[in-house]
């Protein structure tokens, strides 16, 4: 993994951020408080991100490439292209990361570090608050009805198998 320093002043980094949906809401002033907590990151194919069990603070939003979820070792998803984001459920409940994130190809991310919210005063840490559970809950949501449309297929799957078997000799 190469890292970058923490981007704070690269105001030249704002109109990228606008193009991704998840920072497309936010202001300059909101974009340049998140860059000045943030990183790039890049991984190569096969090169671990996060780790399931760990506990870290980092939300990451994919600039290029994309990443496979796996959970006790099984693929269970894959997050790819400008703004897939990954990683905010340990921010969202502090709990352990309930998957890993291996690079499935080059990529490259940016890693936003989501403990800078206890270090912030009263009312920005609100304002923060704020923006990034709405980010999340938009996400979540997201994921929800792909999840819901992904059960529905399946349960209709097993249900023309159901039949399939009944009327078999």
């Amino acid at each position: 993994m190469k890292e970058s320093p923490y981007l704070e002043g690269r105001l030249d980094l704002l109109d990228s951020m606008k193009k991704m949906q998840a920072f497309a809401p936010l202001g300059d002033r909101q974009l340049a408080t998140i860059l000045s907590l943030s990183k790039i990151r890049t991984y190569s194919k096969g090169e671990p991100i996060i780790t399931q069990g760990s506990f870290e603070s980092w939300i990451y939003f994919i600039i290029s490439g994309s990443v496979r979820v796996e959970r006790d070792g099984r693929k269970i998803g894959e997050l790819q292209g400008s703004g897939a984001v990954f990683g905010e459920m340990g921010i969202i409940d502090g709990t352990e990361r309930s998957a890993s994130v291996v690079a499935h190809s080059d990529v490259m991310v940016l890693c936003v570090d989501a403990s800078f919210l206890d270090r912030m005063e009263d009312v920005d840490r609100a304002s923060c608050y704020t923006l990034f559970y709405k980010l999340f809950a938009t996400i979540l949501a997201e994921r929800l009805r792909q999840t819901s449309d992904e059960l529905a297929q399946a349960k209709e799957k097993m249900a023309v198998l159901r039949r399939r078997i009944v009327d078999s000799p």
